[in-house]
This record gives structure tokens, sequence and C-alpha cells, in this order.
């Protein structure tokens, strides 16, 4: 695979007829990677020279075109020697035809987006006949996706394009940041906006280690929906293998159209037979750097939480032993806020890397933990709001306390009494999205009420106390004749 590196620049050279070849940097190589370097150059001159060569030859062969060919030729605008390669194996072609159709050409994504994703990816392949071609198709010679009304990029634009670097650990940090803050899936970005650029960077990552890419997926699905991934997963995975159709056929030739172009636009060749970015992507070295990068955020991240967990636990303790002298009465309470951050740990340890916790996720499992029949309760809002990493433990433990309260001595105490929880999102552009949280018990007895059953304790301490002051949430507790009424306020990524 390495036989194709850097000596693609010096074929230019040979076949340009009249234009001055580019200063030649001066490199020191062993005389071995001279010698290699001499038969790989000799290898693609020949190459150019049979695709330059016989054009009547290659006439007639156009008028003998099959229909599945012209069906091609119509569709992209040219026949790419692509879908000609496997002639020893009769319907072959046609088969990799109909997995370009699935994928690529009749996917539902917009044409444009297509043809750039698939020109970018294409940097990271040796063999550069997918990225000589499809930057073709985006220039004009030929339809970008198959698609005759696309519109049409100039050479600076996609020199543009080209010319992007590969993401590093900070850049990726704050892609994927910028992708989970949107507040709903949007449609797929426009081209040459920052929002394609991120999306570029992810997939790139998806791309070239899927194996390591759950954030990445996770950030691309929350940006553009669950159902846009899964077309992106599919057309990544076309590409790929166009890309390993194209290694494994050294032969394939790049079609006249585009050798004239670059013979004229030495620039725009240089960046195209360049495999400094297919290099990167094999040794993974920028990759690595990335993730490694990653890693280390998210270890600082870790011992933040941790930190801040064992902060948690200390003053559950103190507030626990204040309100408990008996052993027996403190072991049994302190036991249970123990289970109600640790159950909130489990939840966020299942999570897909790069997703959050929700706030009907963690009430629905805090309800559970209880045994409570659904029956009474009524939950109202919408699914999947996020909470934040660092709002995790004191609202977990804030909704335990108005469960086990509400289980002990409220609404869930009795089977007449009715549970109301209702939330929604409220987005203020420029400021983070607040949850509004409302707790409502009825039907509560009087009689309960009048005995003082009801002790809200530590969990009114802990709403109206922590939760604004942790969390810069506005709060309000009120125990009313029917039971407890609780409303909260808190920052949220939406």
């Amino acid at each position: 695979m390495s036989q194709h590196r850097r000596s693609n620049t010096h074929v230019l050279q040979r076949t340009g007829a009249q234009a001055e070849p580019p200063p030649v940097r001066k490199i020191d190589v062993s005389p071995l990677q001279d010698v290699r370097r001499f038969l790989l150059f000799t290898a693609l001159r020949e190459r150019w020279r049979t695709a330059l060569a016989s054009p009547n030859r290659r006439a007639k062969a156009d008028t003998q075109e099959t229909r599945f060919q012209r069906e091609v030729r119509e569709r992209l605008g040219v026949l790419p020697h692509f879908f000609l390669t496997a002639s020893a194996a009769p319907g072959l072609g046609e088969q990799l035809w109909v997995q370009a159709k699935a994928a690529y050409l009749d996917s539902p994504l917009p044409s444009l987006f297509k043809e750039r994703l698939f020109v970018h990816l294409s940097r990271f392949c040796e063999m550069r006949y997918c990225i000589v071609r499809h930057v073709g198709f985006l220039l004009g010679r030929g339809h970008p996706a198959g698609d005759a009304k696309a519109a049409i990029s100039t050479i600076d634009q996609v020199l543009q394009l080209l010319s992007r670097p590969v993401p590093n650990a900070a850049h990726l940090e704050a892609v994927l940041a910028r992708l989970e803050g949107h507040a709903e899936p949007a449609p797929m970005p426009a081209p040459c906006t920052r929002d394609e650029q991120d999306l570029f960077d992810a997939l790139t990552v998806m791309f070239v280690v899927p194996a390591r890419s759950a954030q990445a997926r996770a950030a691309v699905k929350h940006a553009v929906g669950s159902q846009n991934l899964e077309y992106l997963l599919a057309f990544l995975a076309f590409v790929r293998q166009a890309h390993y159709w194209t290694e494994t056929h050294p032969q394939l030739e790049y079609e006249a159209d585009m050798i004239m172009l670059m013979a004229k636009r030495r620039d725009l060749a240089r960046r195209l037979l360049d495999t400094s970015d297919a290099e990167w992507a094999h040794a993974g070295d920028a990759l690595r750097e990335a993730l490694t990068g990653q890693m280390q955020v998210l270890n600082t991240e870790l011992q933040h939480r941790t930190r801040n967990l064992l902060s948690v636990i200390r003053v559950l303790f103190d507030r626990t032993l204040s309100k408990h002298t008996r052993l027996d009465g403190f072991a049994e309470v302190f036991s249970a806020r123990l289970d109600a951050i640790n159950r909130a740990q489990v939840y966020l340890s299942r999570l897909v890397q790069g997703e959050k916790v929700t706030f009907d996720g963690l009430l629905r499992n805090e309800l559970a933990a209880h045994a409570v029949s659904l029956q009474q309760i009524t939950l109202d809002g919408p699914a999947g709001v996020r909470l934040r990493s660092s709002a995790l433990q004191t609202f977990a433990l804030a909704l335990h306390e108005l469960v086990v309260n509400a289980v002990k001595y409220g609404a869930l105490a009795y089977p007449s009494a009715r549970l109301s929880v209702r939330w929604d999102v409220e987005h203020v552009e420029g400021q983070p999205s607040i949850l509004h949280v409302f707790w409502q018990e009825t039907g509560v007895p009087v009689l309960a009420l009048d005995e003082g059953v009801v002790q809200p304790g530590y969990g009114r301490e802990l709403i109206e106390r922590a939760l604004p002051y942790q969390l810069k949430a506005k709060t309000q507790y009120e125990l009313l004749p029917e039971g407890v009424r609780c409303s909260m306020s808190v920052p949220v990524l939406g």
C-alpha cells in the first residue's frame, strides 16, 4: 500500500506538457528508498500514459456500453472506472452499483453534503482514486452524489476542504461539546459552515477508529438525530468499502478528465495526490494524541467527581447523624441515602460514553427502587432532558428524599392519595436551559399532617439550601393541607 506514497506529484511533473515543475524539497532518504521511489515513479508513469493513450480505442469502447454502464453514466454524468474493475466476475460491477445507490446516491442526506463528506474521508485513503474522482464530481465533472441539480464547487472551495487540519485533542473536545450542546436534533448542516466542520471532525473519528468512537457517535446522534445517524453510518460503511476496493485494485486508472485538470492545476494535483493524511490515519499518531487527550480530560473529570462524591457523603453523614442519635435509626437512613447515590452511579456507568443522565430516567429509577406503583402517580414531561454531571449527586439525593418522604408519610403512603410530577424545559438564547420540576401531592389525610407525621427534615434542607447553593437552582418547598408541594428550577444541558 505504501508503494503509492509521495511519488504521484512527480508523475504530474513528467506528464504536464509545458508547465515548469515546482521546486523539489530535499529529503534525506536512504539508497533503498531512492530505488523504491524510482520504481514506483516508473510504474505510475506507465499508468498515466495508458490512461491518456488510445482515444479512438476508448471512444469505440464507449459505443459498446452495456445497459448497466449507461445507467451509471446517466446518473453520475461520467462512467467511473471503479465500476469496470470487476470484469472478470460478471455481475459484480452491478452489485457494486446497487450498494452505491443504496448507501450513497439514494440516501436522503443532502447531495452536496454527501459529496463533500466523501471527499473529506477520502483524504485518509492511500490510493488516491476516490478523492480524485469525487473532487471531479464537486467541480462539475459529473454529478455530485448523482444529483445533476447540485451546486458546483470552485477549485478554491475544494482546496479549502482538502486543507482542513485533522482534529487534535483540544479541538475535538470543543467539537463534541458543541454537538452535545444542541437543544434538539438539527437538519444536516449547510456547506462550509462550522456545523458542517464539527460534524466532519466527529465523523472522522467514527470512520478512522470506529471501535473507539462511542463519544463521537453519541454526539452526532444528539446533534442530527437517530435516523440521520443511521444514514451516516451506512454512508461511512460504503466509503470504507470503496477505499478497500481501490486499495485492492491498484491498477485502477484515473479518468482522463481529471488527469487533464490536474495537469493544468498543479496546486490541486499536489493536494489530491498528497498521502500525508492517509499516512496519519494508518499510523494513528494524531488521532492517538486526540484520544489520549480525551482520556486525560476524562481522568481529570473522574478525579473531580470522586472528590465531589466524597464531599457529598461527608455532608450526608454529618446531617444524618445530627437528626438520628440512635445507631439503628442512623444506620437505616444513612444506608438508604448511600443506596440513592449508588443508584445514580450505576445508572451513569451503564450509559454509552458521551451520553448524560436524564431527568426522567433518574426519576423513574428512584421510583422503581422503592417498588412504587405508578397507578397513584402522574408523570408528565419531555423525555431525555440531560442533567449536568455536577448536578447529578445532589439532584439524585433531592429526588430520593422526596420519594422516601412520600412513601413513608405522604401521598404514596395512602391508596387514596395521588402524586403528580410535571416538568418542562425553558430555552433562553445565549443562556443555559432551565429544567422546571413541579412536585405535587394531594389526598394526604389531614390527620397525618396534624400529628406531624410528615417530616421533611434533611430533604427540605437539601432542596431549600443545597440545591440553590450548589446548582444555582431556584426552589420552593411547601407543606400544604393535602401534602407536599415542591418546585425546582435547575440549569441543565437541554
